[in-house]
């Protein structure tokens, strides 16, 4: 099994995009996974049922430090921006915008389960480089888990903005 990779970062300026999102206000750290399984399964049951248009790769959004209870939003662009919150599964699935701005992007190519170390390595690049990262944090998915993926295989882009 390959080791998990961090890439070097890549500098880039980024537009607002539109989303949809259901947001986690509050979430305990240990619930996290749960909330995001819960969440990801909702945005792809309303792609599923044609009430949303999605428009790439789903990603996570990082308010806040990933200590205690946390502020984070799991979403998909859009094609067209939401007209209102709607319901799927029980969960609220709300318009939001992923903001523009210039961001550093790092590759990591591993398991979801050290994405921890990743980030750590990836805001440490940076500030070694004299860069100052901002949150919010994003993580973009670029394959989702499934039981026959191999979790050494998963991409998972890491953004922070600078």
């Amino acid at each position: 099994m390959p080791d998990p990779t961090v890439q070097s970062p890549a500098f880039l300026t980024h537009k607002t995009v539109h989303s949809a999102v259901v947001r986690g206000i509050d979430v305990p750290v240990e619930d996290m996974i749960r909330f995001l399984d819960a969440a990801f399964s909702a945005l792809r049951a309303a792609s599923d049922a044609a009430a949303i248009a999605v428009d790439g790769s789903g990603f996570t959004v990082y308010h806040t430090e990933l200590e205690g209870n946390i502020r984070v939003d799991a979403g998909y662009p859009l094609i067209a921006q939401l007209d209102g919150p709607i319901e799927f599964n029980g969960v609220t699935i709300e318009p939001g915008e992923l903001e523009g701005g210039d961001l550093a992007r790092a590759v990591f190519v591993g398991p979801y389960s050290e994405l921890r170390g990743a980030w750590l390595e990836f805001l440490e690049g940076l500030e070694a480089q004299g860069k100052t990262p901002a949150m919010p944090y994003v993580e973009v998915y670029r394959a989702l888990p499934s039981p026959v993926a191999d979790p050494s295989a998963l991409r998972t882009d890491l953004f922070a903005y600078v």
